[in-house]
């Protein structure tokens, strides 16, 4: 799966959405996912524009995101991001849980846990700041200079909710950097840029001690950042000395910044990613003796190179098995082809087209333009043009004795692979949209939810949060079997909820969509008040969305008789049937 990383957003949709347009044009590949760690600032009118914390001088009007709101433009790639601490936070806090912003955009909520193409993506939004972390949630709209910024600090109940992980995390995505990872880099290099962070990393306050803890206990492969408007890369080698995660932290989208890198992330077996370098053109990746300086990062691969006490990924250029399989199947075909016509000259009465006896066992079938062959993906041609004049299947194919070509087996073999290839086409091109729950996070949040929702009168950041029993595992199990599920490398996954039907229009209907999927209580981190206001929001921004008037930015807030019915969700917008195998 090819991935796109961006640092901070900062509302630059168009520049990033073209970067990745001008990328694919010019080296022949899609990106299957964007990422982007922060400071997304969707801001959809006026009154999210009061919610945001930029200083004034940095405020727009309005942003790139807007157009994306209003269907003006679409994503053309599956977005997802954290939330950072530029954010409008009258909109990410109706999506604690997560929940789609715009068509094919995504937030992925205060802390979460994702599957996308069984590679599973643990999230943290915010920035940590000391003074806050012990808090409850009590910033509501209308926000001050105080709560707008408070909002978005992180709260230690998202930190102990990640704690409990237990399973495999692929990767991590926050806003701030973990504490200390800017040691495990070229420091110096990074303090020649950024000469007043020299302070902060005297001092260990450049980062998150509380990240930092998850990083030594999570162990992932990857662990994306922003924030520090800086491309850094570092190589954190765990205590086991068997595990290392790679540290990336990328600039804010602007114009001749480092904001954006591509990586082409492959699962190796079960428990091991791999790094692939098959996207990069071959031109550019033979630039230099390792085949990475110019396209990737020369210093965050150089680590592992010489890390020869560390069991690591492999990171050599592999041949991509699709190119091997079209390279055999065009060398197939043009034999096939050659061979025919030398057989139609030596016996008028062989198989054509236009109305010529056909011989037995061969069927009158079309060249097929998608190219397939039945290798293993080790690139060998003698598996076809070898000594023993078979395919690595055992068809027969260049007979040196001139007996006749098997064309019933062989066109057997052709069509097997063919439908083989296409369904993997067709799995490949779906499993790239895949936003799916994770069962373990469900059932993490099946057992502590209590603690935040609204009829707890405990403080969540006080209490011990548990591991999830058996019993809760069930239950999250039991509810997802209801929802549609896809299957990858034999296992099921389940789709966020919206899915198909995102109404990002009413973002309080999106949670309790999610809430009512789970039997989870509403959350105790909004008031009444917040409740109208969200309320009366919806119906100003069906209109912006529609087009049918002019959207005024004014605080009035309805009654309370304009609150969402929870009870009158409609639930047949959401995907409930399971699908077949």
């Amino acid at each position: 799966m090819i991935i796109a990383v961006v640092g901070c957003t900062h509302g630059e949709l168009n520049l990033i959405y073209s970067t990745l347009e001008k990328i694919e044009e010019e080296n022949g590949f899609k990106v299957d996912l964007l990422i982007c760690c922060g400071d997304f600032e969707c801001v959809r009118y006026g009154v999210d524009n009061e919610c945001l914390n930029v200083p004034d001088k940095y405020k727009k009007e309005e942003n790139d995101f807007k157009d994306y709101f209003t269907g003006k433009k679409k994503a053309k790639v599956l977005t997802i991001f954290v939330g950072g601490n530029h954010e409008a936070m009258n909109v990410l806090k109706q999506l604690y849980y997560g929940g789609w912003v715009a068509p094919n955009i995504y937030f992925l909520g205060y802390s979460n846990v994702h599957n996308i193409n069984d590679i599973r993506i643990c999230s943290l939004s915010g920035i940590y700041k000391k003074y806050n972390f012990y808090k409850k949630y009590c910033e509501c709209y209308p926000y001050n200079e105080i709560s707008k910024v408070s909002a978005y600090h992180i709260r230690k109940y998202e930190i102990e909710k990640l704690k409990l992980i237990k399973e495999r995390i692929d990767m991590v995505i926050t806003h701030d950097w973990p504490n200390n990872i800017e040691k495990h880099g070229d420091i110096n290099d990074l303090l020649r840029r950024k000469f007043h962070f020299q302070s902060d990393v005297y001092n260990n306050t450049l980062g998150n001690p509380h990240t930092e803890i998850l990083l030594n206990k999570l162990k992932p492969y990857f662990w994306f950042a922003s924030h520090l408007h800086v491309k850094y890369s570092a190589i954190y080698v765990h205590a086991d000395k068997k595990n290392y995660t790679r540290f990336l932290a990328l600039d804010k989208a602007e114009s001749h910044k480092h904001f954006i890198q591509i990586l082409n992330i492959e699962r190796k077996d079960e428990n091991m990613l791999r790094l692939s370098f098959d996207h990069i053109p071959k031109h550019i990746s033979m630039t230099t003796p390792t085949g990475r300086g110019h396209y990737f990062n020369e210093d965050y691969e150089e680590v592992l190179h010489n890390m020869g006490n560390v069991p690591r990924v492999e990171v050599e250029p592999l041949l991509h098995k699709k190119s091997v399989k079209l390279k055999a199947k065009q060398e197939l075909d043009d034999e096939l082809s050659a061979r025919k016509a030398n057989r139609k000259e030596n016996h008028p009465k062989m198989a054509a087209e236009n109305g010529e006896p056909i011989q037995s066992g061969e069927k009158n079938k079309k060249k097929d333009p998608i190219g397939v062959s039945g290798d293993d993906g080790n690139g060998d041609d003698s598996d076809i043009n070898g000594e023993s004049g078979k395919n690595n299947q055992g068809y027969l194919l260049n007979d040196e004795s001139g007996d006749e070509i098997n064309h019933e087996e062989l066109s057997k073999f052709l069509e097997k692979e063919e439908e083989e290839l296409l369904e993997d086409l067709s799995m490949n091109e779906k499993k790239r949209f895949y936003l799916c729950y994770d069962v373990e996070w469900l059932a993490i949040l099946k057992a502590n939810h209590h603690l935040i929702s609204v009829n707890s009168d405990k403080d969540y950041n006080m209490e011990e949060l548990k591991y999830p029993t058996q019993e809760d595992f069930e239950f999250v199990r039991k509810k997802l079997n209801k929802l549609e599920k896809i299957t990858l490398n034999e296992k099921d996954f389940f789709l966020v909820h919206g899915y198909n039907k995102p109404n990002y229009k009413n973002l309080g209907e999106q949670r309790h969509f999610f809430l009512n999927r789970f039997d989870f209580e509403e959350l105790s981190i909004y008031n009444e008040f917040e409740f109208n206001f969200f309320s009366e929001e919806v119906k100003r921004l069906e209109a912006l969305a529609e087009g049918t008037q002019c959207i005024e930015d004014t605080g009035n807030v309805g009654s309370t008789e304009n609150a969402v019915n929870v009870g009158n969700i409609n639930e047949q917008s959401e995907v409930c049937a399971s699908a077949e195998n």
